[in-house]
């Protein structure tokens, strides 16, 4: 998708559940037809996408390059009735040699990206998730 495409977006009433403070899980399909859900940090950029940074050497990637597409889903911690769910076509793309990417997404979150080099240390790939469908509830 280009920059002129049109895709769903994130309601302002809950962007909040669409980044940092807020831990979504992320829904990846296994060769198997079966669903693997992880924990991610993701920031929702100016331009109406979701990013992360991942591992390559993670499952959730190769789950990604057989099958780009995923769901993020958010629950608000306060209101078990107020929920975000992104469904998304993938892109996955190298971080650069600095880890632009993955310093983005840490920084989002308040922590500062030397305190987790190990991550920064890793080969990474940013993660570009296009809303294909939202469910915004609450």
């Amino acid at each position: 998708m280009g920059s002129s495409d049109v895709f769903p977006t994130v309601p302002e009433t809950h962007r909040d559940l669409a980044g940092a403070p807020a831990t979504v899980a992320l829904s990846t399909l296994n060769a198997d037809g079966s669903i693997q859900t992880t924990a991610v940090w993701v920031v929702l950029d100016d331009d109406g996408r979701l990013r992360t940074s991942l591992a390559t050497n993670r499952h959730k990637v190769r789950n990604l390059r057989r099958h780009p597409k995923a769901t993020i889903f958010s629950g608000d911690p306060a209101n078990p009735y107020r929920t975000l769910e992104v469904r998304a076509d993938v892109v996955l793309e190298p971080d650069d040699a600095a880890r632009t990417g993955t310093r983005h997404v840490i920084a989002s979150y308040g922590v500062d990206p030397a305190a987790m080099q190990e991550q920064l240390d890793e080969d990474r790939v940013i993660v570009t998730f296009t809303p294909t469908r939202v469910v915004a509830q609450g």
